[in-house]
């Protein structure tokens, strides 16, 4: 029995920190949207090649804030 509520109590410690992740990211999400709507010369792409960040589309080149990549298009 005491196994049982044990297992109970982490997986409820689990779920509260993974609703505190997931309005973290919520809150970055929003953050990031604001900070494109007021500067009119940058734009989000697509997840980077490295996997840790979305591209920045500023001035004809995609950039990628994690691991430098760079490229004109």
């Amino acid at each position: 029995m005491r196994g049982r509520h044990l297992h109970s109590r982490r997986l409820r410690e689990l779920e509260e920190r993974l609703d505190d992740a997931e309005r973290d990211i919520d809150r970055l999400e929003n953050t990031l949207r604001g900070i494109v709507q007021e500067t009119n010369d940058i734009s989000v792409g697509g997840l980077c090649k490295c996997g840790e960040s979305l591209l920045i589309v500023r001035q004809r080149t995609v950039y990628c804030p994690h691991c430098k990549y760079r490229r004109a298009i």
